[in-house]
């Protein structure tokens, strides 16, 4: 199974409410095959391009996702994997997130790929307690359990392995 290295940044306001992005891609589907029917969730991200590192990655898929070029990134925080089949081709997603911070709201759809346009519904920013009362689908599915120390700037010394 090919590995696919992938960057999350988990991207905070003022407010301290994170930035997620609501999709759906019928082209993507569980380990088993099945595909989500609802909408889901996601911290902004996406795969590392040949020869990118890290955190390049992560300022880089902030600015397409977003628009925005003076985000604070942090430190790496969380490291996950699980298994995705994208176009029938099972996948190992190794992520690493990041975390950072922006002194703005204002968020952009500008620089979106053909394939965003198509799967991305929109993009919220949600508070600490939206997250832990919402019944809507959210990747990853610990992200609430986790976030508060990070919100508090309790940063890990070396990113720690999360439920997917």
């Amino acid at each position: 199974m090919r590995p696919r290295k992938t960057v999350r940044v988990l991207l905070l306001d003022p407010a301290d409410r994170l930035l997620l992005i609501q999709m759906q891609d019928p082209n993507v589907s569980d380990a088993s095959g099945r595909v989500l029917r609802d909408a889901y969730w996601v911290t902004i991200g996406g795969a590392c391009e040949p020869g990118e590192d890290i955190a390049t990655t992560a300022r880089r898929e902030v600015l397409e996702e977003t628009g925005m070029t003076d985000i604070r990134l942090g430190p790496a925080v969380w490291t996950t994997e699980h298994v995705l089949c994208i176009h029938g081709k099972s996948r190992l997603m190794q992520e690493t997130f990041f975390f950072a911070r922006t002194d703005t709201t204002a968020i952009s759809s500008d620089g979106w790929t053909a394939l965003e346009r198509r799967v991305i519904h929109t993009m919220r920013w949600w508070s600490l307690i939206d997250l832990r009362e919402t019944s809507e689908t959210i990747f990853p599915r610990s992200l609430a359990q986790h976030l508060p120390d990070l919100i508090e700037g309790v940063m890990p010394a070396s990113p720690i392995t999360i439920a997917p």
